[in-house]
């Protein structure tokens, strides 16, 4: 299904985000079996694998939310106001974001194979709860817009577009999950070990790609059997925003 969904879709942003949701979270899992399952390894190997484990989750949590986003920017029709503040938004996120990452690593404590990270100071805590509020917020967001625009151009949750109920069905489950996920972190860093936290944030990363990547096989397939399999594009990058007067398809490349 998945090398149909590949080959019979256009290339675009969409795509790449989608290939990253679907084949990362392999390399995310290694990184996390090396250091616990490794015999012996020195302080530097074990931060170093932290790093890029960081690095490859933020990669995967990024594409899942970047793969709403454009959805989001298709509901709205690609607006020019809306597209530029969400990107804006999305850098008014980032930023803080990427400090934090920049806080945190220094902040950590032992690092040991097999074993990994024991121990985080307040500092590095502190840092981990702004970093899944702040993705709670944005998450939010993007269902606010989705919800907001379903309503006011589409007769709300009872529309008879097809797609955008697919669309807001699988925006709720998705914020619904991540959301839960976000706050077990916040309360597992206050209150619990580092490592507690550490393991629902590595389940959540990997939880929520394969479910945006199942999310959009099923819209997809779901659509073919719908239109009978007539070569109608609903890639990643090509949202079809169907009403039952009109077809207008909304590129996003």
């Amino acid at each position: 299904m998945q090398v149909a969904f590949i080959l019979d879709s256009r290339c675009g942003l969409g795509t790449v985000f989608y290939l990253s949701c679907s084949s990362l979270p392999s390399a995310f899992m290694l990184l996390n079996m090396l250091v616990t399952f490794l015999p012996h390894g020195s302080y530097t190997l074990c931060r170093l694998i932290y790093i890029i484990n960081i690095c490859v989750g933020f990669l995967l949590i990024f594409s899942a939310e970047c793969i709403f986003i454009l959805r989001t920017f298709a509901v709205w029709e690609r607006e020019r106001k809306f597209v530029a503040f969400k990107i804006i938004s999305i850098i008014a996120y980032l930023i803080p974001i990427f400090v934090c990452f920049g806080e945190f690593i220094p902040s950590v404590g032992e690092c040991s194979i097999p074993g990994g990270i024991g121990h985080v100071d307040t500092k590095a805590r502190s840092l981990v709860i702004a970093v899944y509020s702040l993705l709670v917020i944005g998450e939010l967001e993007t269902l606010v817009f989705v919800l907001y625009r379903t309503f006011r151009s589409h007769g709300g949750l009872k529309t008879k577009n097809r797609l955008i109920r697919g669309l807001v069905h699988h925006n709720l489950m998705y914020f619904s999950c991540s959301f839960a996920f976000s706050l077990g972190i916040i309360l597992a860093t206050a209150f619990f070990p580092f490592p507690v936290m550490h393991m629902i944030a590595e389940t959540q990363v990997i939880v929520l790609s394969l479910l945006v990547t199942r999310m959009h096989r099923d819209f997809w397939r779901s659509d073919r059997v719908y239109c009978g399999n007539d070569g109608t594009d609903l890639s990643l990058s090509t949202f079809m925003a169907v009403t039952p007067d009109a077809h207008v398809s909304i590129g996003l490349v």
